[in-house]
């Protein structure tokens, strides 16, 4: 038997290596849990003070340095080693779980089709949310997370400690398995983050007192850490600074996603924002998410025409690079943004057609449906509006809603009175939905006599505060006009 064989069908036994420290240590028992279907033989190490390990079925070791991840994760990597329990070393963090859905094919794949000569990337997403509410600023990337042991593979670099610079240097082959690592949502304790940033400057500064050049990631670092204290200003200088010094293609282009996160908090005039992302784009030239971004910009400052061009481009042609934490939405953000320019220009019907060739792309289609309905109401079209509204409302209500909405194409083309009729039936027969609510309210301010269509309006629905004023305003008029009459 070949060696190769005999790591394809003998040698796949699993250990997970967890590292953790005070603040992580609430997030422990979680990931266990979850781990415990991966394998039964879960190595913990323990950093620093006040980290006591009260969790059950698994090996814990203390020891480590806070200053140096590298040389922690090297330790853990040898208790594992001299354990003799694992062939492969799988790494979680606190909080992380592994996606049960993706479990079966990762354990097939760790049965047949992995070779211990080779270093595994994983698929690691991060929830922005855990109610899902922001889901546009879901994150996502792969990294290096199933290693051979045995193998002289170590990490190496005390902030940001990484496998890959010592698997390229042992000739180690990189590939892709199977699975998918979920991450926490970043948590939003002020204080702690704070700390941990100040912690990692610290390091930094100790690191370049020692006599060591700052760069690639250590500046990335450095940069991050200042952003997250909220100096703005100076993580933009270090960002700058990165792109001159640094040939990492996967640090230019981090650099510039950072950049970009900048401008919101510490704006710079128009003109340099433009240049400096066209100077991305001059770099990364398919790259979904920079094209995105410059096209979120031209259309904030009015360049519609360039816009379009731009989205087209991401649309059409645009790359995800899958090696950097990116938006997991990026391409259904730059679908639905290249509809609203077109909606902007008054082209409703290109903005249907981009949005309905591309609906593969859309994972949560309830707002898409939304907005394409809108579309739909603007150019009229009741045939495809009926259709939608089935996918949309199902069987709850359902005539109702044609009806509102038959009143609401109407109104869109300004037959104001043929629209109230539906309307207003959908309104008395109880329908309470946002469209038919926003579109009665529409036509009732544009018909005449609309001041007593409003006595319709609970004062409980939506945006009735304005409606009620609207009212108030309106019968003061009509009461001004009576008493010129008289």
């Amino acid at each position: 038997m070949t060696e190769t064989a005999l790591h394809r069908s003998g040698n796949c036994r699993i250990a997970v290596g967890i590292l953790i420290d005070e603040e992580s240590l609430p997030f422990l028992h979680q990931t266990v849990v979850n781990a415990q279907a991966l394998s039964e033989h879960i190595f913990v190490l323990a950093v620093g003070k006040n980290c006591d390990v009260a969790e059950s079925g698994i090996t814990v070791h203390y020891g480590g340095w806070a200053d140096d991840e590298a040389a922690t994760r090297n330790m853990l990597i040898d208790y594992v080693e001299n354990a003799h329990v694992a062939d492969w070393l799988f790494w979680m963090n606190p909080g992380e779980e592994f996606d049960t859905i993706t479990l079966s094919e990762f354990q097939h794949f760790l049965e047949h089709d992995s070779h211990r000569d080779f270093l595994y990337m994983m698929v690691a997403r991060r929830l922005f949310r855990e109610d899902r509410v922001r889901h546009d600023f879901d994150e996502e990337t792969i990294e290096a997370r199933l290693m051979p042991l045995r193998k002289g593979i170590r990490f190496q670099g005390r902030i940001r400690a990484s496998l890959l610079p010592r698997s390229a240097s042992l000739m180690t082959q990189i590939s892709a398995a199977p699975g998918r690592i979920l991450l926490p949502p970043k948590k939003l304790d002020p204080v702690k983050t704070a700390n941990r940033s100040k912690q990692t400057l610290a390091i930094l500064d100790k690191i370049e007192n020692e006599g060591e050049v700052i760069q690639d990631d250590l500046l990335a670092a450095r940069a991050e850490a200042q952003f997250i204290l909220g100096n703005f200003v100076d993580s933009r200088r270090l960002l700058m600074q990165l792109l001159k010094g640094t040939s990492r293609t996967d640090l230019r282009l981090t650099a510039y996603y950072n950049l970009w996160e900048t401008f919101a908090h510490a704006p710079i005039p128009n003109a340099e924002i433009t240049k400096l992302m066209v100077e991305s784009i001059d770099h990364f030239p398919v790259d979904m998410q920079l094209l995105t971004f410059l096209g979120s910009h031209l259309q904030r400052i009015g360049k519609l025409d360039l816009a379009v061009r731009t989205f087209e481009t991401a649309v059409q042609h645009g790359r995800v690079s899958l090696d950097v934490w990116h938006r997991l939405r990026i391409r259904e953000i730059a679908v639905t943004s290249l509809a609203l320019c077109f909606r902007l220009q008054d082209k409703n019907d290109e903005a249907i057609r981009i949005l309905t060739t591309n609906v593969e792309l859309i994972e949560d289609r309830t707002e898409f449906n939304r907005h394409l309905l809108d579309l739909y109401i603007a150019e009229n079209r009741e045939e495809e509006v009926s259709e939608l509204a089935a996918e949309i409302w199902g069987d709850t209500d359902l005539d109702l809603i044609r009806l509102a909405l038959k009143g609401a194409c109407a109104a869109k083309t300004g037959r104001w009175d043929t629209a109230l009729v539906p309307l207003e039936e959908a309104h008395k027969a109880g329908c309470r939905d946002i469209l038919c609510l926003r579109w009665y309210a529409l036509t009732c301010l544009r018909c005449s006599n609309s001041h007593r269509r409003l006595i319709f309006w609970n004062s409980g629905l939506p945006f009735s505060r304005t409606i009620r004023r609207r009212n108030r305003t309106m019968r003061r008029r009509s009461t001004r006009i009576d008493s010129v009459k008289c």
